[in-house]
């Protein structure tokens, strides 16, 4: 029994150099895996195969400076670490929602109070009751994002460049990237101007959030507009001034394209509008919900009582659809001018190609007359320097193959102008065009 305590007990003694080495003031040591392995390894291998691993897996994993010296020595030897363009900004959700947007508050009365509050994300969705993901997209400047989301006390609509969040007595205008909305220009002014109306004595007056989506649709669809009665006077000024006589059809064909180009644009956010109103238009939940005034009252509207909303939502609808065929139409006469013009430049085209065949091919016949006459030119005895009639035999044996040369290739070009002419015969004139 005594041998069998003091056995423990020289155990217990051997295995404590090894606890002090993993373990100094409750700080483990750094250490290599290595070569805690091969000391345990020389001395007591069954004791230190299960300790080893414990603390070397907790001192890699609690401890801040091996991953940090570890971040530094991947970050010096990835040599496509240090190229500019891969320096993509950090996409911690944390940082992107402490970003401030600029924004413009709107009182319940449709004035302006400040023109630039800065907020962020959260602060956005904190204050108005939205979701985290509902403003995911407020700071995006794109043509293709067009929104309207109704929530339980909030409704948000994003068309292009305009977002707005309102509620029941208050509104806020985010991300102004338009220079048009500063506070001295037309954009605070015009959504003041158009809150601050006043409906006629027959009819009953809107509620704030209602009031306020219609402003913004308002907004949204005068903007188009304006772009499109710019644009299509812009193409048909081009399209008048198109002439082949010029000597700068193509550069006017280009502007003409450019036009056609922007119209189409103009055709796309129109229809964008119209097909984001068509599908709040199909929803009876949104229309409902869109009375906040009511809901916060504790009257909220049932999913079929939404008359007001839903002729607002139509009359904008109807707007926005003529939009979209005005575009259309506008574009399809633009089409039709650059589809005659190129027409005619192709003729054109096809005219000057013929002449320079023309005159390649009686080029050709007077080349084959003068080798003719350039035998005769060589210090050469020919036997016909004597001869009485030599020169005017020569003289015509060299003009009688130069024009079978011409006529032969003529007799081509005209086989080929025949053929043309199936096809030169649509053209229209494109000053008729116009004029029609």
């Amino acid at each position: 029994m005594r041998a069998t305590i003091k056995f423990v007990a020289s155990s217990f003694h051997r295995l404590q150099p090894t606890r002090l080495c993993t373990r100094r003031n409750n700080v483990p040591l750094s250490i290599s895996s290595s070569h805690a392995f091969s000391a345990s390894r020389s001395q007591h291998s069954r004791s230190l195969q299960i300790a080893k691993p414990l603390s070397l897996k907790r001192h890699f994993s609690t401890n801040p400076a091996y991953k940090v010296s570890r971040i530094v020595r991947d970050k010096d030897d990835d040599v496509s670490a240090e190229d500019p363009k891969l320096d993509f900004p950090d996409p911690s959700p944390t940082n992107n929602r402490d970003i401030k947007i600029s924004c413009a508050y709107f009182d319940s009365t449709g004035t302006l109070v400040s023109p630039h509050k800065q907020l962020t994300k959260a602060e956005i969705a904190q204050q108005f009751e939205l979701r985290h993901r509902d403003l995911r997209d407020i700071d995006l400047k794109s043509e293709s994002v067009t929104r309207i989301l109704v929530r339980p006390a909030t409704i948000l609509l994003q068309f292009f460049d305009l977002c707005m969040i309102i509620q029941v007595d208050e509104s806020l205008l985010i991300n102004l990237h338009d220079p048009q909305n500063h506070p001295d220009g037309a954009g605070y002014h015009d959504f003041e101007r158009r809150m601050s109306v006043k409906e006629t004595a027959d009819v009953p007056e809107l509620p704030y959030e209602l009031r306020a989506v219609e402003a913004a649709l308002m907004a949204v669809l005068s903007i188009v507009r304006d772009d499109l009665i710019q644009a299509r006077q812009d193409a048909e000024h081009s399209a008048e001034h198109l002439s082949l006589e010029s000597g700068l059809a193509a550069i006017g064909l280009d502007m003409l394209f450019e036009h056609s180009r922007q119209l189409s644009k103009i055709e796309q956010k129109a229809r964008l509008v119209r097909d984001t109103l068509r599908e709040v238009l199909d929803t009876d939940e949104d229309l409902a919900g869109m009375y906040l005034t009511d809901r916060k009252a504790g009257r909220p509207h049932q999913t079929n009582d939404h008359q007001e909303a839903e002729y607002m939502l139509e009359a904008y609808h109807t707007a926005a659809d003529a939009l979209v065929e005005s575009a259309r139409a506008a574009n399809g006469v633009i089409r039709k001018k650059e589809v005659t013009f190129r027409s005619s430049l192709a003729v054109q085209r096809n005219q000057i190609m013929f002449l320079e065949a023309k005159i390649a091919i009686n080029t050709l016949g007077l080349a084959a007359g003068t080798l003719v006459a350039g035998l005769f030119g060589m210090n050469l005895v020919n036997f016909v320097e004597e001869a009485k009639y030599g020169f005017v035999i020569v003289t015509g044996a060299c003009v009688l193959i130069s024009a079978i040369f011409s006529v032969y290739g003529m007799r081509n070009i005209r086989r080929i102008q025949k053929l043309k002419e199936i096809h030169t015969d649509k053209v229209v004139d494109p000053k008729r065009q116009v004029k029609a």
